[in-house]
């Protein structure tokens, strides 16, 4: 009998739970992103450097070498969070150098703009370090930050051209995470457009020096 009370229980119970587990949430899915940098608004007629340069990958500390979109939340600027479900499609250092190289070489830095990988020997050398690249949320209204390090090295001489911490902040269309990827591509942009006029900067000097030179 008490078997049968058992079945009986069980019997019962069995599609009481197959209907909550039927009625649970489905999983979200993962989201990945790409960082594409605006082109320069103005290609340069003549290249700024002679020769090769080459852009090394970017060194960053913690969860900036992670793939997790990162934000910090107004109140809390000491803390930063990583989303959940939303990925960039490749670790940040190695997409912001890859889209350094592109918006160099368009931009016309040097002869010829390329990764270590391409085993040349340069003459000028990009390097640096990735310190933000993250939302910020509340406090306002939504927008983004980035923040690198970057310095141009003249090989021959170890000679460093430029060496600066720039930074950019970015307003985002709405609260979608689709809007901060805009925004940081656009944020990104500015910085290395202002990186790109000291490189400008730095390479017209270099000019003047050598016609005071050879006057």
């Amino acid at each position: 009998m008490r078997l049968f009370t058992a079945l009986l229980s069980s019997l019962l119970i069995a599609p009481m739970l197959v209907g909550c587990l039927g009625s649970a949430p489905p999983v979200p899915r993962d989201h990945y992103y790409r960082l594409m940098v605006p082109a320069p608004e103005q290609q340069a007629e003549e290249t700024l450097l002679p020769g090769v340069m080459t852009v090394e990958l970017l060194q960053a500390d913690g969860l900036l070498r992670e793939r997790p979109l990162l934000f910090s939340k107004g109140g809390r600027p000491h803390e930063l969070q990583q989303h959940n479900y939303h990925y960039w499609n490749d670790a940040p250092p190695r997409m912001l150098q890859d889209q350094m190289v592109a918006y160099l070489r368009r931009s016309g830095a040097a002869q010829l703009v390329v990764s270590p990988d391409m085993r040349i020997r340069a003459d000028y050398q990009v390097s640096g370090k990735a310190k933000r690249l993250e939302r910020l949320l509340g406090d306002g209204p939504p927008r983004v930050l980035v923040e690198i390090e970057l310095a141009l090295l003249r090989l021959a001489d170890e000679t460093l051209l430029v060496v600066d911490s720039y930074t950019a902040e970015e307003s985002a269309a709405d609260n979608s995470v689709e809007a901060a990827i805009v925004a940081l591509n656009q944020a990104t942009a500015k910085v290395f457009a202002r990186f790109l006029a000291e490189v400008r900067a730095a390479a017209t000097g270099a000019e003047n020096r050598q016609i005071v030179r050879e006057g």
